[in-house]
């Protein structure tokens, strides 16, 4: 059995529905969450759906029992760091065989407290009694969904970035395709035991270019056939007032009710989990945000490193391709 948490936050629900594509998995898939309202796709395909209390100790032992492989899908709770602990605990002593942490690039920060959580999770991982591998992902190409209002709005493409600041974004199912080779064997049946090759491992997955804000801009203004489309260096405040009030955009708002709509008549087949904002970025996810761009400016710190490629000899998207694929979110308005 394998447990994934967090199916109710962005980054549980995305890994699960690339897993969900392998109709004979199904059955041997379990998901965590606080409320079920966005994992009703999930049970109507046979996923054995968990609500539970993560501050509950039985809750959390009940929905553990019979599972061998768990995915820690970190999300944007505001308390995620005592999630994450109360779940190893319970992982030790309930058998579970290995650990997948999906954890994040700015773990190695030393100044800023919403990255330093990270690391706090990754040292609760490796003390866990369970075999175990860490991921640490760098910025998501399929966060700039959340973008998409304000580009559509103001023709440009903000960050808090100077122009010359490179990251590397990589896209969400290219993390997927890492957790699957990681979990399945060649026979896209899961492991009875981790590969000794990932256990103990600490994993950088990055896309496979790095690109600046200006470049990014260029790419958005070929997608969109605007080329009109400049690129904005905006103050940290700026991005995250944006981000906080993205509720209240009535564009922004329709479209996560359409996207909502479609999550309950999902068939999994297509990863269609790549075109959607999912939701209205929580306090704790804009914070994260802020703070990893401001660690990247300060410190220069996100590099291309070809682990993805490497783990699942894949080639990682290029974010020219989100752009493309996602063209018409990003158009001027008129």
């Amino acid at each position: 059995m394998l447990l994934i948490t967090g199916a109710d936050q962005w980054m549980g629900h995305v890994v699960t529905s690339h897993l969900a594509k392998f109709e004979h998995l199904r059955p041997q898939l379990r998901v965590l969450c606080e409320t079920k309202t966005r994992c009703h796709g999930f049970a109507k395909v046979g996923i054995d759906v968990h609500q539970i209390d993560y501050n509950h100790p039985n809750h959390i032992s009940m929905a553990l029992r019979g599972v061998d492989h768990l995915v820690l899908a970190i999300g944007n709770e505001a308390n995620r760091t005592d999630y994450a602990k109360h779940i190893c605990s319970a992982a030790s002593y309930s058998g579970v065989k290995s650990i997948i942490c999906i954890s994040h690039v700015g773990a190695v920060s030393s100044s800023h407290a919403s990255l330093q959580e990270y690391h706090e999770i990754e040292q609760e991982v490796i003390r866990s009694s369970c075999q175990y591998t860490i991921l640490r992902l760098d910025f998501v190409q399929q966060y700039f969904h959340l973008w998409a209002t304000n580009a559509e709005k103001t023709r440009k493409f903000m960050l808090p970035l100077a122009e010359d600041v490179d990251i590397c974004p990589i896209d969400i199912s290219d993390v997927c395709q890492v957790i699957e080779a990681i979990v399945l064997n060649s026979k896209k049946q899961l492991m009875e035991q981790m590969d000794q090759c990932h256990d103990g491992q600490v994993y950088t997955l990055s896309g496979p270019e790095s690109l600046n804000g200006k470049q990014m801009a260029k790419m958005m203004a070929d997608a969109t056939g605007y080329q009109n489309y400049k690129f904005h260096q905006a103050r940290a405040m700026d991005i995250s007032y944006y981000l906080e009030n993205l509720g209240m955009d009535i564009w922004f708002d329709a479209r996560l009710k359409q996207e909502m709509a479609k999550t309950y008549q999902e068939t999994f087949k297509e990863e269609s989990y790549r075109q959607r904002a999912y939701d209205i970025p929580s306090t704790k996810q804009v914070q994260t945000m802020v703070d990893y761009f401001d660690w990247v400016q300060k410190t220069s710190s996100s590099v291309c490193v070809p682990h993805a490629a490497m783990i699942t000899n894949i080639p990682c998207k290029p974010i020219q391709s989100f752009f493309i694929e996602n063209a018409n979110t990003f158009k001027p308005r008129v």
